[in-house]
């Protein structure tokens, strides 16, 4: 699990801690299962975000390499963007940029204008409908920019 997920052995026991603490995982004598809690949660996760795709729009990004993930039903809880930009950060990505599609518009939040040409570009990639959040993440290796990328669109799913 440390090799796959490229972490350190101490870093995935408290991940199964806390996996354990809020109770999405059972331990046994033959590992760890995600329990119904863990699996409806995980359900939840894949009905309301894509999978992340690589991107080269770097005339709006701040990283050599980006990847994007839609987000569901999500645009309520974006305030300006800067919140998803600081969990990409906290993980090591250099920035993400927050889009919110509404009236058939792409657009940054807080602004009027129509990201047209950006949006012809990801109308390809996914299917848009009205509240939904598109996050671009950003960093310096493309397994970095997904990092940054799932992090900051799950921070749109967090009660």
């Amino acid at each position: 699990l440390a090799r796959k997920m490229k972490l350190g052995e101490a870093s995935i026991k408290t991940l199964l801690k806390r996996l354990k603490e809020i109770e999405f995982i059972e331990s046994t004598t033959k590992g760890n299962l995600l329990n119904e809690k863990g699996r409806n949660f995980l359900e939840e996760i894949l009905k309301r975000m894509s999978k992340p795709v690589e991107l080269n729009f770097k005339e709006y990004t701040t990283g050599k390499y980006n990847s994007a993930i839609l987000v569901k039903n999500s645009a309520k809880k974006v305030k300006l963007g800067i919140e998803q930009r600081d969990e990409a950060i906290k993980v090591g990505g250099e920035g993400a940029t927050t889009l919110i599609y509404k009236n058939g518009k792409l657009k940054f939040p807080g602004f009027k204008e129509d990201v047209s040409d950006l949006r012809n570009e990801l109308e390809k990639i996914f299917v848009l409908e009205d509240d939904d959040v598109i996050i671009i993440g950003s960093a310096s290796t493309p397994e970095k920019a997904e990092e940054a990328t799932l992090m900051a669109a799950l921070s749109l799913l967090r009660s």
